[in-house]
């Protein structure tokens, strides 16, 4: 007469020892996830016999509004939770790197022209040039990632849109620091999320735009106009050119976004840097040899004074998006955008001690207006990507022991 209320409680015991090393593996799987080379890829990883609600809780929507603008990053590659997330002392050593890097390529970009007759095409040769030697020089010989070719069958309209526009961005921001002041050249470009926002809603009419990021871009508009009318050396050419590498970066994105689904696995972020800038120089040579070809060889073979900045910026150029993919590779995507804000302040700050360029109220008060609201836009993407609720667990009523 015991036999049978015995035979449920193993049954009820063996039932809850699955669902602990079900509920295990999932915490298995975000643990090794920080560690792991991030991917294209939008499907969660599933442990065998995990249950579907963890996969809700991990599973985030890919978004046009991860991407990072001209920081070499490309959207949606990082889990998004809406929380900042901790930062070790190493995440922390590779975001003073990337500050460093980034100020240094954007500041000597500036000085690199200055000495060079303002041939920016020729300068962003150089940084595609060297961002391709060196990665590769990483990859191949010194074997820090494993080297993944391109496929042939990638080699399309979709990859090659996505080097032309990520090119002439940089042609633009190039083009730009040779017009006007790197300060309001970066004060510029924090207005992004305009960009982003108008081809969102002109290309992708899928993408969902809150109310909260509409409202963040007033303060964007407002600090880049009353920035860029109060600077001492603004010019409409600057301007446009700011701008334009703003739409470029933001289309970037786009293609990137448009482009992921078939890149699936094959590809990680530091092989399609490499990939892409190595295609891009090969784009930008012709051009180059034709518009600034004497003047490109004169610094380089008969060494002019703007050749060891070439060499240098390059360098930095290359460092500042390697640091940019190891830090998104241990942080989410909302905290790497928030790092990339303090990233923009820093690099700002830095062009104004470098070049020693007066600052006015109005200058001020513009870039604080454009900073404000673009710490408001990544906001408001932190709470539209906010990680989807759990689904609620059901479990079924122990049965009751019969009497006996």
């Amino acid at each position: 007469m015991c036999i049978t209320p015995t035979i449920r409680q193993e049954e009820n015991r063996q039932s809850m020892r699955n669902n602990n090393r079900s509920f295990g593996s999932a915490s298995q799987l975000s643990s090794l996830a920080e560690d792991k080379s991030v991917e294209f890829n939008n499907e969660p990883s599933l442990s065998p016999g995990a249950p579907e609600s963890d996969a809700a809780m991990k599973r985030v929507p890919s978004s046009i509004f991860h991407g990072a603008g001209d920081s070499g990053v490309w959207p949606g590659q990082a889990p998004s939770h809406g929380a900042i997330a901790f930062i070790t002392p190493v995440t922390m050593a590779y975001i003073v790197i990337w500050y460093v890097s980034g100020a240094f390529t954007n500041s000597s970009s500036k000085q690199t022209l200055q000495h060079f007759d303002k041939n920016f095409l020729s300068l962003t040769l150089m940084q595609h040039s060297t961002a391709a030697l060196c990665g590769t020089f990483m990859i191949r010989v010194l074997k820090v990632r494993q080297y993944k070719p391109l496929p042939v069958e990638l080699q399309n309209w979709g990859f090659y849109r996505l080097v032309l526009v990520y090119t002439c961005g940089f042609c633009m921001t190039n083009g730009a620091f040779g017009a006007v002041n790197a300060s309001l050249v970066d004060t510029v470009k924090a207005g992004e999320p305009i960009a982003t926002v108008i081809l969102t809603l002109l290309f992708l009419p899928s993408e969902k735009v809150t109310i909260p990021i509409f409202l963040s871009l007033l303060p964007i508009v407002a600090g880049v106009g009353i920035s860029s009318m109060s600077d001492a050396s603004f010019q409409l050419l600057g301007l446009a050119m700011a701008m334009g590498s703003n739409l470029c970066f933001s289309a970037r994105s786009i293609c990137a976004k448009l482009l992921r689904s078939s890149l699936g696995k094959q590809m990680d972020n530091a092989n399609l840097f490499v990939h892409v800038n190595f295609y891009g120089a090969m784009a930008l040579l012709p051009v180059v040899l034709f518009v600034e070809g004497p003047a490109l060889v004169e610094q380089l073979v008969d060494g002019g004074p703007a050749r060891k900045l070439l060499l240098l910026n390059g360098v930095v150029y290359w460092l500042n998006n390697q640091m940019n993919f190891l830090v998104l590779e241990k942080v989410d995507a909302v905290t790497h955008g928030l790092i990339n804000c303090g990233r923009r302040i820093a690099n700002i700050a830095f062009a104004i001690v470098w070049f020693s360029v007066t600052v006015t109220i109005y200058n001020g008060i513009g870039m604080a207006l454009a900073l404000i609201g673009t710490f408001s836009y990544m906001r408001a993407k932190r709470a539209m990507s906010g990680p989807a609720k759990p689904a609620a667990k059901q479990f079924s009523p122990m049965p009751a022991k019969r009497a006996l």
